[in-house]
């Protein structure tokens, strides 16, 4: 859990984040949305998959490692600030929109959202500062219905 320590150091003067660390929180958040409804059908997980790829450029194996140390790290997550602070401070504003058109793309692969994962990526745009009408659109475009 090395990447986990550096993105959520506990004495700020050593703190080094690195872009891959980023990505991997990315991921997190990902998954997350994957797994809010009690389970990580194929097609979301295909999803999160290709976003990962396209996006950060993690392979599978390190994928993996990610995923099994995220179960972990997610189940006594007490909230999503810890995964989203980092994001904030570093990311621009377009590249934490792209976030979450992405767990929208997720949270819609079955052809819906749930309400629990429309909740999460609620609170994940509001801790990003993404405003609400990026999040409108995510939704829309995820959804395939007209904005």
């Amino acid at each position: 859990m090395k990447w986990l320590a550096r993105l959520f150091p506990t004495d700020h003067r050593d703190n080094e984040t690195s872009t891959d660390d980023l990505h991997r929180a990315a991921a997190a958040l990902l998954m997350e949305v994957a797994r809010t409804d009690g389970k990580v059908d194929e097609q979301e997980e295909r999803l999160l998959v290709e976003a990962v790829k396209r996006h950060w450029q993690l392979d599978q194996t390190e994928m993996d490692d990610i995923v099994a140390e995220l179960r972990e790290r997610v189940e006594a997550a007490t909230d999503l600030f810890e995964f989203t602070l980092p994001l904030r401070e570093r990311w621009d504003p377009e590249t934490r929109v792209r976030l979450i058109y992405d767990m929208w793309a997720i949270a819609a692969a079955d052809g819906k959202a749930d309400v629990h994962e429309e909740q999460l990526i609620r609170r994940v745009s509001d801790l990003l500062y993404v405003s609400h009408g990026d999040y409108i659109r995510g939704k829309l475009a995820a959804l395939g219905e007209d904005g």
